[in-house]
């Protein structure tokens, strides 16, 4: 017969196992949100160094090895929202202004009919600025709405 000890470490290790199996099932999610969003075709392992730690960076982001995903993380896989913080690259807020862009392709191919870029500039610095905590280039903004605003302009859809 086993005793109260041995049952109970049995249950908290079928528990925790339990809790580990639905954790790594949220990485996977977040981590394969992440690979699509910045077109990474090989596994992890085979990035570069720096594009790794990069990579890991953004996953803590969205997940966390104790707790599971947060609510950020939740957002990501849901809606595909990525998160920008003070930390966040270059391609980072570059795929961020892409993803709003394609939202509002229309009123983002009007701003450039009627020649009102730094009205552009200026919505999307009010929106990512309290988020980056600094403010972005008009020219940066611009190209890379402009990248997405050509191809629709040229082929007629999105």
């Amino acid at each position: 017969m086993r005793t109260y000890n041995q049952v109970l470490n049995q249950s908290k290790k079928e528990v925790m196992e339990q809790r580990k199996a639905v954790f790594d099932k949220q990485k996977i999610a977040v981590v394969n949100v992440l690979k699509e969003n910045y077109n990474i075709q090989c596994k992890m392992e085979e990035l570069p160094k720096e594009e790794q730690e990069q990579m890991l960076k953004r996953l803590l982001e969205y997940w966390n090895p104790k707790t599971g995903i947060n609510d950020k993380g939740i957002k990501l896989i849901q809606e595909n929202v990525i998160v920008l913080n003070e930390n966040s690259t270059a391609d980072d807020i570059r795929l961020y202004i892409k993803k709003m862009a394609y939202r509002n392709l229309d009123q983002m191919v009007e701003c450039f009919r009627q020649n009102q870029q730094d009205l552009l500039v200026e919505s999307f610095n009010e929106e990512i600025r309290p988020m980056i905590r600094k403010d972005l280039k008009a020219k940066f903004i611009i190209n890379t709405v402009w990248d997405i605003v050509s191809k629709k302009i040229k082929t007629g859809k999105e």
